[in-house]
């Protein structure tokens, strides 16, 4: 009801419009072709006209089909991205379900050589995890850009979940590099028994990588996302 006034001014320009054309005296000969090359000219108009309409439809559906395929690269870029980036989480789920069992055990029962033959490449395999990490969030910054923060926020919690893995890996690494009468050791102590806890709550002491569910449950609003936009843009 409040646009009421709307309506009624535009009846109103309506008419003054229709009274304002009425007055115009405008000749029956202004409807008539005087030769041929008028007629031809009209033609020419007309044409050209209908050929700026075909150009714009033409433009709008190069545009669509340049944005489809555009999102549809985007969607094949993430999804992939985010494929990898569970592949990494799941190895530091493996890591850091090891660092958390030879914490439980103590500093004084780690095996002769663990150091050599297990934590450098545990250490290598944390910086690969890194690097991974600064790919994805690279791919999910230009899929923010496109398609808004919620999309994007939607791999919150598995980044969290990895980033809490890698902690408790770092955690470790300098636990057991801990000297007698460090300060620091009690500190690291107390961090990986909260990882432990962690872990003997969630029962992931005890299953492998590929028997947690929380890795595809966190990211299945996301997948699905992405599949619609996959179909949607082919």
């Amino acid at each position: 009801m409040k646009h009421d006034w709307v309506v009624w001014l535009g009846c109103a320009l309506l008419l003054c419009v229709g009274a304002i054309w009425g007055a115009i005296p405008i000749g029956t000969d202004f409807f008539k072709v005087k030769d041929i090359h008028d007629l031809f000219e009209i033609f020419s108009s007309v044409a050209t006209i209908l050929a700026v309409g075909v150009a714009m439809i033409g433009v709008n559906a190069w545009r669509h089909q340049v944005s489809g395929e555009a999102d549809h690269a985007l969607a094949h870029r993430v999804a992939v991205a985010a494929l990898r980036y569970k592949e990494t989480s799941r190895t530091a789920y493996n890591d850091a379900q090891f660092a958390v069992t030879q914490f439980h055990f103590g500093i004084a029962e780690l095996p002769e050589g663990l150091v050599e033959r297990f934590i450098v490449p545990m250490e290598r395999r944390l910086q690969k995890n890194q690097d991974s990490k600064a790919e994805f969030l690279a791919i999910l910054l230009e899929a923010r850009a496109i398609w808004g923060a919620d999309f994007s926020n939607k791999y919150n919690e598995l980044l969290n979940l990895t980033e809490n893995f890698n902690s408790c890996l770092r955690s470790f690494f300098r636990w057991v590099r801990t000297n007698d009468g460090d300060h620091n050791a009690e500190v690291y102590s107390t961090m990986l028994q909260r990882h432990y806890d962690e872990f003997l709550k969630n029962e992931w002491l005890i299953k492998t990588a590929t028997q947690v569910p929380e890795f595809d449950e966190l990211t299945k609003e996301a997948d699905m996302d992405l599949q619609r936009r996959l179909f949607r843009s082919t």
